[in-house]
C-alpha cells in the first residue's frame, strides 16, 4: 500500500538519515526551510490523493489518534486494530512563522519560534522512518490535519461582555471550570517556568487533565492602551506593555476567571477538531485523558454514567494484554501470522456498528451486555490463546502489560460526539443522522493500567 508522502520523503535531505544522526548540523537554516516549504507544497498540492488513503474502509477497526501518538500506542494497538491514522509529525512543522507570535515572544520574554526547530525535525523524521515500513502494510496511515488548524494571518481580538461565561453551554463550561488546574508562571534564565500553586501576579498556566493530553493554555496579563480606532474598517491600535506592579486582586481574579472560561473555549475546540477528522475518515477517535473522554460523554442532563458501570451506558471495557517492549517487526508478523486477532478486530468492529444504530436505553444496554460477553468469553479467549502460544515461539518475551480499552459508541443516547458527528456528516436533524449513520466515530479512552510479566 504505501504512501505517497514517502515518494517525495525519500528524496529530501527531511529523512536523510546521515543528517537526521548528526541533528542535521551540517545543515544550514535557510536550506532546512526549503526542505520543509517543499514538503509542505507537495502535501497541499496532494491532499485530494492523501485524503483517499484514509478514506473508510468497511470492516477495518480504524483509530485516529491526532497528535496524540507515540511508538508505544502503535505497539499497543498491534493485535486489536487494523489502522492507526495519524496527524503528520513533519507536516506540522512547515507551518509558516506567524508575525503577531514572534513579535509577542520578543516583547513579554517569551521563548523564540524563530529558526527551524531542528530537534522537532529529528522527533518527526524518526517517526517517518521508524513507521515506514508500518504504513507500507496498511497499519499506519499520516495525514497533513494540522493545515485546517493554522492561525490566521490576521488574529481576532475578542472582547466578552460577560468574561465568556457564555462561550460553552451551561452543563460543559461548569464541567471544565470543576477541573481546571490553574498555577502562577514565572520568567527565568531557562524560559517560563509553571510554579506548584496559583499566587498573585501576571502570568498564569490553566490545565484540564494534565500529562494526559499535553494541551495547557498559558496567559500574561498586560496592561493595554488603544492609540487609535477605526470603527468603519474594524481596526485599532493598541499599545501593550507586561508592568512590574501586581495587579489588584479583584482585576486578577477576574482575569482568572476569564481565562479558565477561554481556556475551555479552545480545549473544546481541540476536541471538535478532532472529532471532525474521525467523522470523515470513518475512524474511532483516541484519547488518552479521562477529561476528554468525560466531556465528549457529556449529554445536555450531564449523564452520571462512569467508566466503571460501563453497559448501562453504552461503554466497552476491555482489559488487553499489550506488548509495547517487543519489537514492532515481531508485533507485525505475529498479527499476520494469528488469525484470532484479526477476528477479535473484525467482532469489535462489528458490535460498534451494532451499537451505533440503538438509541432505546434497555435495548442498548442488553446488546452491550450480549457484546461484552461475546468478546471477554470467546474473543479475548482466542486472543489469549495465540499469545500463549507467540510466548512458547519466544515471539513475545519481557515485561508486557495490561491496557484498558474503554469505548463509547456515538450514539449514547443524546451524547455530545453524536451531537458532533451529526453536523459533520451532514444531516440537519440527530435523528436523521442516527437513522443513516453506519460508520461513524466512538471514542476509546486507553490507558495503560499495570505491568506484568510475560515468561
Amino acid at each position: 500500500m504505501g504512501s505517497i508522502i514517502y515518494s517525495h520523503l525519500n528524496d529530501s535531505l527531511l529523512l536523510d538519515q546521515s543528517l537526521i544522526a548528526n541533528q542535521f548540523r551540517s545543515v544550514s537554516d535557510g536550506a532546512l526551510h526549503i526542505a520543509l516549504k517543499q514538503y509542505r507544497d507537495f502535501c497541499i498540492a496532494n491532499f485530494a490523493a492523501l485524503l483517499e488513503e484514509v478514506a473508510p474502509e468497511a470492516g477495518k477497526l480504524r483509530l485516529f489518534v491526532g497528535e496524540n501518538a507515540d511508538e508505544k500506542i502503535l505497539k499497543q494497538g498491534a493485535f486489536y486494530l487494523d489502522t492507526v491514522i495519524m496527524s503528520d509529525p513533519m507536516f506540522a512543522l512547515t507551518r509558516p512563522e506567524h508575525e503577531v507570535t514572534l513579535a509577542w515572544s520578543k516583547a513579554f520574554g517569551m521563548p523564540s519560534t524563530e529558526g527551524v526547530d531542528r530537534a522537532g525535525v529529528v522527533r518527526a523524521a524518526k517517526v517517518l522512518l521508524s513507521c515506514r515500513a508500518l504504513v507500507a502494510n496498511g497499519y499506519v496511515r499520516f495525514f497533513p490535519t494540522t493545515l485546517k488548524n493554522e492561525a490566521p494571518a490576521e488574529l481576532p481580538i475578542y472582547a466578552p461582555s460577560d468574561a465568556f461565561e457564555s462561550v460553552l453551554p451551561s452543563h460543559l463550561l461548569s464541567r471544565y471550570k470543576e477541573a481546571a488546574d490553574v498555577r502562577s508562571v514565572v520568567a527565568s534564565p531557562k524560559g517560563l517556568l509553571v510554579q506548584s500553586k496559583l499566587e498573585l501576579g501576571r502570568r498564569i498556566h490553566v490545565d484540564f487533565d494534565g500529562i494526559e493530553s499535553g494541551r495547557a493554555f498559558g496567559y500574561n496579563l498586560l496592561e493595554q492602551e488603544v492609540l487609535s480606532w477605526d470603527q468603519k474598517a474594524g481596526r485599532a491600535q493598541v499599545a501593550m506593555r507586561m508592568p512590574k506592579t501586581l495587579p489588584s486582586r479583584e482585576a486578577f481574579d477576574a482575569w482568572v476567571s476569564q481565562s479558565v472560561n477561554s481556556s475551555a473555549r479552545m480545549h473544546f475546540e481541540m476536541l471538535r477538531r478532532d472529532i471532525h477528522w474521525s467523522a470523515r475518515f470513518g475512524s474511532q477517535y483516541m484519547t488518552r485523558s479521562r477529561f476528554a473522554a468525560s466531556v465528549l460523554d457529556s449529554t445536555e442532563e450531564m449523564s452520571s454514567s462512569s467508566i466503571q458501570s460501563s453497559t448501562s451506558s453504552g461503554w466497552l471495557n476491555l482489559n488487553l494484554s499489550v506488548f509495547d517492549g517487543v519489537s514492532m517487526g515481531r508485533l507485525m508478523a505475529a498479527r499476520s501470522d494469528e488469525e484470532a486477532f484479526r477476528r477479535f478486530r473484525l467482532q469489535l468492529e462489528k458490535h460498534f456498528r451494532d451499537l451505533r444504530l440503538e438509541a432505546d436505553p434497555e435495548k442498548r444496554r442488553q446488546k452491550t451486555e450480549n457484546a461484552m460477553h461475546e468478546l471477554m468469553e470467546i474473543q479475548l479467549t482466542e486472543v489469549d490463546s495465540a499469545i500463549r502460544r507467540l510466548k512458547r515461539k519466544g515471539v513475545l518475551t519481557g515485561l508486557g502489560a495490561v491496557a484498558s480499552l474503554a469505548a463509547a459508541t456515538a450514539t449514547s443516547g443524546a451524547s455530545l460526539i453524536a451531537t458532533m458527528c451529526a453536523a459533520y456528516a451532514g444531516y440537519k436533524t440527530f435523528e436523521e443522522y442516527r437513522i443513516s449513520a453506519k460508520e461513524s466515530p466512538a471514542y476509546f479512552l486507553w490507558q495503560t493500567l499495570r505491568r506484568k510479566r510475560t515468561q
